[in-house]
């Protein structure tokens, strides 16, 4: 009983400080995904240790995420998400290339070998659009162009970053198989065929059901689907959010879905705060004993590492015809992480291919890229707005 009232309790506590800080976050103007990640760092080993990282917040974290990127997914448009698609694989590409890029060449200028420099650039690659999620739906663009496009670019990034990872892996240890390919492959193959195909059936999906006699069976069947689709992602090689976002969207159609999406909201505002709070407990300085010195490369890899997105998406939107302001808007947008580059850095650390610097270096870029996101994406908003009314 000791076990299972203490997990109660680490829940109590991080939902109880996380909706506290939440509404100081409202009222200070700013995200308040922002006071679920600070609610982390307080609770977490970075100052009060009162929490450390027990499984059941992980798991509860992780179904968080879930069900905030499965109902992105279920409350976008798939007709306009299908509109957007050749940006967002276009923008998603011009991220995945600029951060490559920057992180290799800086690897190779401090001295890094090839194999450390391949997998540091790795780690600049993925995105995780959790944070920004959580930013366009409080301020209410999550259903603009832009963030069609962010949302759609990030899903495609997840799988650009896991074949960065493979052929990066296979490099380093001297071995690239085409059948290590063949889950991914045909993992993403299904997706797309999900995508297209459960749409057309949306009206047998909802009748069926309206036939069971269940309390809320609409509901609890619909977030059955997206939590198995969100499973089968993992278990071919991606993370669970493309799989979450592709049946949400997929599933987008139904008729009359007011009671499913309000029942997801609900659920949503009580669980994923609990996952930005896990992002902020991971966060433990305290663990590296000469951070003094680690700090400099460190920021070197953070600065690269929002630099990369914001330019490479940013310039990768412009080109596919959104103006100056929404370009931006996709970079920022873009620019947070955590999920693919914290498998990307413990797989590089087990083989020896990158030390605790580089390693350090991909954490702060998590903990930093998830606290300005939210800032930066709501004060360009601010201007864009500023510049329409000037112009009107």
């Amino acid at each position: 009983m000791v076990e299972e009232a203490e997990a109660l309790l680490h829940i109590l506590v991080i939902l109880f400080t996380a909706k506290v800080l939440e509404e100081v976050m409202y009222r200070l103007k700013q995200p308040t995904v922002l006071g679920d990640i600070l609610a982390g760092i307080i609770l977490g080993p970075t100052l009060f240790k009162v929490i450390v990282v027990p499984e059941h917040v992980r798991a509860i974290a992780w179904l968080g995420i879930v069900v905030l990127i499965f109902l992105a997914g279920f409350e976008s448009n798939i007709s306009e998400f299908k509109r957007y698609g050749r940006a967002a694989a276009i923008v998603a590409l011009g991220g995945v290339v600029a951060c490559f890029s920057l992180g290799y060449l800086y690897g190779i200028i401090v001295g890094y070998g090839h194999g450390s420099a391949l997998f540091l650039a790795a780690l600049l690659t993925p995105t995780s659009v959790g944070v920004t999620v959580g930013t366009l739906t409080a301020i209410k663009r999550l259903r603009s162009r832009e963030g069609y496009i962010i949302l759609g670019a990030a899903v495609i990034d997840d799988v650009y970053a896991v074949i960065v990872l493979s052929l990066v892996y296979g490099l380093a240890i001297g071995s690239v198989s085409i059948e290590a390919y063949a889950p991914l492959i045909a993992g993403i193959i299904i997706l797309v065929f999900i995508l297209y195909y459960v749409p057309n059936i949306s009206d047998r999906i909802q009748e069926l059901f309206h036939k069971l006699h269940i309390p809320d069976a609409p509901f609890i069947f619909t977030l059955l689907l997206g939590l198995g689709v969100a499973v089968f992602s993992a278990h071919v090689g991606l993370t669970p959010i493309p799989g979450a976002f592709i049946i949400g969207l997929a599933l987008s159609g139904i008729r009359g879905p007011e009671r499913i999406r309000r029942d997801l909201e609900v659920l949503e505002e009580v669980i994923t705060p609990i996952f930005f709070a896990y992002a902020g407990i991971l966060l433990n300085p305290w663990e590296i004993s000469n951070i003094g010195e680690l700090i400099p490369f460190a920021l070197g890899i953070t600065v690269l590492g929002l630099l990369g997105k914001i330019l490479g998406c940013g310039i990768a939107a412009r080109l596919t015809g959104l103006n100056w302001y929404e370009s931006l808007i996709v970079g920022l947008g873009m620019m947070p992480r955590a999920g693919v580059d914290i498998v990307i850095a413990v797989t590089g650390l087990t083989l020896g291919l990158i030390d605790q610097a580089i390693y350090m270096g991909a954490l702060m870029l998590i903990y930093v890229s998830s606290i300005i996101t939210p800032i930066t994406v709501q004060y360009a908003y601010k201007l864009y707005q500023n510049k329409e009314r000037s112009s009107n």
